[in-house]
């Protein structure tokens, strides 16, 4: 494989983007990035409501590859170690705007329970928002379960418009989920 990386470099300039990653994640990924996407977007002058923001839907980004990825680097299903891939990209545009991009492969089955957990929460109001995350913090997680939805929930209160996403079938058993959020400044 032949790969300028002028090239690409030049390419994620272009498109100002301010992060891209590809690969395994773990939660010390989330820890050492997060510290240096915040400074990133510090000397960026994003502001702090705006830094916050992105940093807090960048993480639930992560932990959502970290908690549903089906595409896994490990010894086995039920590996404590194993590694789970993704790709998140941060950037912005001119006008202050700034995109949080997220994706992962899923199994295909799971498209319709993740397509009504999304358009649950995608067009609520923030007042609406902030009442179903009171309501879901209180929930006891049912055993097995990753969560109770927060991560949704959390990304569209910081969202500035209702967030896009999409489903790109891979095969008869993965599809690719994409999810971009907005944030104004």
């Amino acid at each position: 494989m032949n790969l300028s990386l002028y090239d690409l470099y030049t390419e994620l300039k272009s498109k100002k983007i301010l992060f891209c990653y590809s690969g395994p994640i773990t939660q010390t990924n989330i820890e050492s990035i997060g510290a240096t996407l915040r400074r990133n977007l510090e000397v960026e002058d994003a502001g702090n409501a705006t830094i916050l923001s992105v940093f807090s839907i960048f993480v639930e980004h992560v932990q959502n590859i970290l908690n549903y990825s089906a595409e896994k680097l490990g010894k086995g299903e039920e590996d404590e170690n194993e590694l789970r891939v993704g790709i998140v990209v941060i950037s912005h545009d001119s006008g202050g705007d700034y995109y949080v991009y997220c994706g992962n492969k899923i199994y295909t089955q799971d498209i319709p329970k993740l397509k009504s957990n999304i358009e649950n929460v995608r067009n609520l109001s923030k007042d609406e928002l902030n009442a179903l995350y009171r309501e879901r913090r209180k929930m006891e997680i049912k055993p097995g379960s990753k969560g109770a939805g927060l991560g949704l929930i959390e990304m569209a209160r910081r969202s500035s418009e209702p967030f896009s996403y999409s489903f790109e079938r891979i095969d008869d058993e993965f599809s690719f989920f994409s999810i971009k959020v907005v944030v104004r400044r």
